[in-house]
């Protein structure tokens, strides 16, 4: 069984009680107003043991009809005064944190969005995916069902022992004879279930991410039969999660009975105490009445309190791991306040950075790591659009000279895990608005390093510099990945830019070739993806460098932009990428060669080393490995 990526962080109890205080106390004034609803309901209903106690007195001493009725009447107003109040306050608790509970999914999503492809990676893709569907589930849940039930139970518990005490003191007492047995059952249940719950949630995401990479894989897999390998990684997974599962259950069934158990000590004990008291006249019967009922009444509250700690636990551990993302957030916020202001990437004291440089537009993105192999997509965790980064303003004002930065890479080091190097002491500079090729096997470390280039992870050692650190900098990854969003083709376009109009989209699209797309049965209004028109890869790779063309970033990255073009696409997307590349400084991956011919310099990678650089005609006049790959490419022999 392949070993599980560690997980995301999860913020502590401490933490996580000091962010839900700070999150409450945002709305304390609504959060008031519910409890003393609630506490008002709580008080009203008080009266009802003492009323029926008091027609149990009413009947013993004969009183009239009208004394019955009164006390049947008041029964019934203070039924419906108490239930009218207890609806009213648990509305209204129930807004104040959903709403609570919405900013907070609010900030979880706005964090994964701009945490780094390499933070995100660092953990299976399914811990993201379980901590915003079931920890939100969980919290959600607790916040609508168990929260305004435990809070109506405090309450109802506490004034209810007043009554026993108003009664007599002793009877109170008598009914505390259970508290050790409470105390005791939850001491148990606390100590063991955040645990527990903690670990289901861990392997249940362990689990979701065998059946992610399995769906990912599926071709891989029915290609080298490792159908029975899969499922056994599948199975001993899920078995580990249902055994954990099972002693969540034991534990919830042990906690259960000694709830019980209590309540039978404490009503025995109060009834005993009460037929005590009433046998020396210290009460009357509808008192004794009274005390037994002011007790029954405890069963339900104590009952909910306690057995609703289930539910709370598996929600404090959905908060806590929530937490724990916001506050990778934060620390990013943090680091970007003590970051320099000269444009450049530093080992010491990285940025945590989304992938984009935080002044300009996002830039198409695989989010993937190299040695995993790739996921089709071509899209980007990003909701707003980029901003235009061609160093002029968007909206007024003569349009300025292109920006083309220059890029230098000094020195560059990068290990995936810590152990083994993906990139080893790698220098090259890229003129301004000039092309480099970077070529080399499979592994040889091509997409690492443009990754690099393009802002998503920092170098273990050396640096990356774009641009002179005056103007914007703002870098754009296509990758080979492609990904169909839902919506119409507008939709997919003004994903980089969500202000462009209709004749700018059309504008780009031409530019890049991709007039098929303005054909008399499509156009900017016709919807693609699932139920509707369904696009091949070249295609997707097509309105994605339209999309390059729509941002207008002084750096595009493509790496291996075009790969999945069909021949007949091919030719149409070698035009779009040379139109895309122009008047930009540009970094290409290249799966075909004639990129690299294409490409002011070349740079030839080899286990994560710089084996070769140079011009093509350089290269190829070298003899070396990049010549050796090109003849072998253009099935040509080379010169004796």
């Amino acid at each position: 069984m392949t070993p599980a990526h560690p997980t995301l962080p999860i913020a502590g109890p401490r933490r996580t009680r000091r962010e839900l205080r700070r999150r409450l106390g945002a709305h304390r004034v609504r959060l008031a107003a519910a409890l003393l609803t609630l506490l008002s309901g709580t008080a009203v209903t008080l009266a009802t043991p003492a009323i029926l106690g008091g027609i149990v007195d009413a009947v013993t001493e004969q009183a009239g009809r009208g004394r019955l009725t009164a006390l049947g009447v008041a029964l019934l107003l203070v039924a419906a005064t108490g239930a009218a109040l207890a609806h009213a306050g648990g509305r209204m608790l129930v807004t104040v944190v959903q709403d609570v509970l919405a900013a907070l999914r609010e900030d979880v999503f706005e964090t994964a969005i701009h945490l780094p492809v390499a933070t995100l990676e660092s953990s299976d893709s399914s811990d993201v995916v379980s901590r915003v569907t079931r920890d939100v589930e969980a919290i959600s849940e607790a916040a609508s069902d168990v929260l305004p039930d435990i809070t109506n139970a405090g309450f109802t518990i506490g004034l209810s022992l007043v009554g026993l005490a108003v009664l007599d003191p002793r009877l109170a007492l008598a009914g505390l004879v259970c508290l050790p047995v409470h105390i005791l059952a939850t001491r148990q249940f606390l100590a063991r279930s955040h645990v527990v719950y903690g670990d289901i949630r861990r392997l249940e995401s362990a689990r979701g991410q065998s059946v992610i990479e399995a769906v990912h894989g599926a071709e891989t897999i029915r290609t080298y039969r490792t159908q029975d390998l899969h499922l056994g990684e599948l199975s001993g997974r899920g078995e580990l999660a249902i055994e954990r599962q099972r002693d969540g259950v034991r534990l919830r069934n042990r906690f259960t009975g000694l709830l019980n158990a209590a309540e039978f000590i404490g009503l025995a004990a109060v009834l005993l105490c009460g037929y005590a008291l009433l046998g020396s006249g210290a009460i009357t019967l509808g008192a004794a009445t009274a005390a037994a009922l002011y007790f029954h009444r405890l069963f339900g509250p104590v009952g909910a309190l306690l057995g609703s700690l289930d539910d709370v636990q598996r929600a404090t551990v959905g908060l806590a791991r929530l937490i724990g993302i916001t506050d990778l957030g934060r620390d990013r916020e943090e680091a970007d306040g003590r970051g320099g202001a000269d444009g450049r990437h530093k080992t010491d004291g990285p940025r945590e950075t989304d992938g984009r440089d935080e002044t300009d537009g996002p830039r198409e993105t695989d989010g993937r790591d190299e040695t995993d192999g790739p996921r089709e997509t071509d899209g980007r965790d990003e909701t707003d659009g980029p901003r235009e980064t061609d160093g002029r303003d968007e909206t007024d004002g003569p349009a300025r000279a292109p920006y083309r930065p220059e890029i230098e890479v000094k020195g560059v080091s990068f290990s995936y895990d810590g152990s083994r190097p993906a990139l080893s002491d790698v220098s090259l500079r890229v003129p301004a608005g000039g092309s480099l090729a970077l070529v080399g096997a499979s592994g040889s470390g091509k997409t690492t390093l443009a990754r690099l280039i393009a802002g998503l992870g920092e170098p273990s050692q050396g640096r990356i510099t774009i641009g002179d650190g005056i103007a914007p900098t703002g870098r754009y990854l296509v990758t080979q990945e492609v990904h169909l969003f839902g919506g119409t083709l507008a939709d997919n376009l003004r994903l980089a830019r969500p202000t462009a109009t209709d004749d700018e989209l059309r504008d780009a699209l031409r530019e890049v070739g991709a007039d098929w797309a303005l054909g008399p049965e499509s156009g900017l209004d016709t919807v693609l993806g699932p139920g509707g028109t369904l696009l091949d890869d070249g295609s997707v790779q097509h309105l994605a460098l339209a999309r390059v063309l729509l941002a207008d970033p002084p750096v595009a990255v493509l790496d291996e932009a075009t790969a999945e073009s069909g021949p007949q696409a091919r030719n149409l997307l070698r035009a779009a990428l040379e139109r895309v590349t122009r008047d930009r400084t540009s970094v290409i991956v290249a799966h075909r060669l004639e990129q690299a011919r294409a490409a002011d310099r070349v740079v030839v990678l080899a286990r994560g080393r710089v084996a070769e650089q140079g011009t093509h005609s350089e290269l190829l006049a070298r003899h070396g490995a990049y010549a050796a790959l090109w003849h072998a490419y253009t099935a040509t022999a080379p010169p004796s």
